[in-house]
């Protein structure tokens, strides 16, 4: 067995990761880069490593721009385009809103996108948005959505590998392959663009 794109608590076993930390700090330093001052995080269930990890990354960019934490720019939701719409909503409500949104997987990024479409908010200009997942279509898309873009082909890839390897030596000790993400920069970020 080996475990793709999440760790397992309490089992050991090989484990092929994106550095989820460092995508999401990507993604909000490239927001505030653009002008943005309010930059909320979208992200999945509490109990799931990436959608801790995430807001970590996140977190950790705005630390380093000396902009502080804010839980209420926060929200844990399900991963689905449903919780990222309600997510969105939620933020929105809030008395000082954000005014750019990072959002921790692609379904809730279409959800998130599609509130703000629904309010008669424009993006980038009223709010800007950078997904985590490349979409395939997200440049056809107007905006076209800005994305941290991991390769499934080489977590696919690398998954075949150590599982070969597993089943060659059985009792080596479990692995951890973590690779990089990639910004992919469009249109839904760019204040202006």
């Amino acid at each position: 067995m080996v475990a793709i794109d999440r760790e397992i608590s309490g089992v050991k076993v090989d484990t092929v990761l994106v550095d989820n930390e460092h995508g999401a700090e990507l993604a909000t330093i490239h927001l505030l880069d653009n002008g943005y001052g309010r930059v909320a995080c979208v992200t999945g269930p509490r109990k799931v490593s990436t959608a801790a990890q995430r807001p970590r990354g996140y977190q950790r960019a705005l630390k380093a721009r000396g902009i502080p934490v804010r839980d209420g720019l926060v929200r844990y939701s399900d991963f689905r385009e449903e919780g990222g719409y309600t997510a969105m909503a939620s933020l929105l409500a809030e008395a000082e809103p954000p005014d750019a949104v990072f959002v921790a997987n692609n379904l809730m990024t279409v959800g998130a996108v599609e509130c703000l479409v629904d309010r008669g908010i424009d993006v980038p200009a009223g709010t800007g948005v950078v997904g985590f997942d490349d979409i395939p279509w997200a440049h056809l898309v107007r905006p076209s959505l800005t994305t941290v873009a991991q390769s499934t082909y080489e977590l696919g890839r690398t998954a075949a590998m150590l599982l070969a390897e597993r089943i060659a030596e059985p009792s080596r000790a479990p692995s951890t392959v973590t690779l990089h993400t990639q910004l992919k920069v469009r249109e839904s970020s760019i204040r202006g663009g």
